[in-house]
């Protein structure tokens, strides 16, 4: 066998993109170039890889398996050469950190940016704040070194995932609102007055909010901040994470309604996310370590204040 890195490549590009036509011009190459690198793997590995008979290439059985093993081979290459750098270039000059406007006020964020400014002086720290998608796309492009989000699928084979913690959510009105005075609201209630809510985003292991709305009338925004604003201006109720409901602009003028009786609101999952090729200084291992610490040390807190005192 003498099939090449390029060529396992082409195969996962194929696949990405649905068609040798898409590959090649991702790839920026001639489709016959992509047609002929694909015939060359299937040879060298001793069966077909793509079904031609469809308008478009499918994976057969055979492919479908060695996708996988393909895929492992990649993502081994990519981390050799990142290590291969990290030895080489020695402690990052710079070091740029992508995380959601809705996590930038989060208490174990802010306290190991203060750390850090500690630990390394000189380094030269950019911060992007940015709606979810913004995130993972400015990692995978090279914008962003590592980036904190909500979870959510990540369908790019360059970006890796680490989990950090799990964000608690409540639910809020303004002080005047009618449902404040009810105090323990039920869901029918809820129903009877607008709904503020995150635009319908699927995560893995919770949800951004609830992405069905619990009324008939609904706003959808793509923004917690915003939601917040909106919601302190009497325009409906939402579910928010804890920290954006105190706030300082918000927390005087909201007020969070027991929800204890309705079910259990959804938390929602944090994620480290960061380039699999992507070098590991020491600064920036430094800080994918205290963020999982601080993260894991802030959990624990919050769980020793909820406890149950004998």
């Amino acid at each position: 066998m003498h099939w090449t890195l390029e060529q396992l490549m082409t195969f996962r590009c194929v696949v990405e993109t649905g068609s040798f036509s898409a590959a090649a011009r991702r790839l920026g190459r001639a489709q016959s170039a992509v047609s002929t690198a694909i015939a060359n793997l299937e040879l060298d590995l001793g069966c077909e890889l793509f079904d031609r008979g469809p308008r478009t290439p499918c994976l057969t059985p055979a492919g479908e398996a060695l996708l996988h093993e393909a895929d492992s081979v990649l993502a081994q290459c990519q981390r050799l050469e990142a290590r291969a750098r990290t030895l080489s270039q020695g402690q990052e000059a710079s070091l740029t950190l992508a995380i959601d406007e809705a996590l930038v006020e989060m208490p174990p964020v802010m306290a190991v940016l203060e750390q850090m400014a500690v630990h390394y002086p000189t380094l030269t720290l950019t911060l992007l704040n940015g709606a979810q998608d913004e995130v993972a796309l400015w990692v995978e492009q090279h914008r962003a070194n590592l980036g904190i989000l909500f979870r959510q699928p990540l369908n790019s084979m360059l970006l890796e995932r680490e989990p950090l913690g799990r964000l608690e959510q409540v639910l809020i009105v303004s002080k005047d609102h009618p449902l404040a005075q009810i105090g323990t609201p039920t869901h029918s209630d809820l129903a009877s007055y607008r709904q503020l809510m995150i635009a319908q985003r699927q995560l893995l292991g919770g949800e951004l909010g609830n992405t069905c709305p619990q009324s008939q009338r609904f706003w959808q925004l793509n923004s917690f901040y915003a939601m917040a604003e909106l919601t302190t201006r009497g325009l409906g109720w939402a579910q928010v994470p804890h920290h954006i409901a105190h706030y300082p602009p918000f927390r005087q003028r909201l007020t969070m309604l027991d929800a204890s009786h309705l079910g259990a609101i959804a938390d929602i999952d944090i994620e480290l996310i960061s380039r699999r090729d992507s070098p590991r200084g020491p600064a920036a291992s430094w800080l994918r370590q205290s963020l999982r610490s601080a993260f894991r040390d802030s959990h624990a807190a919050i769980a020793k204040q909820n406890a149950p005192t004998e």
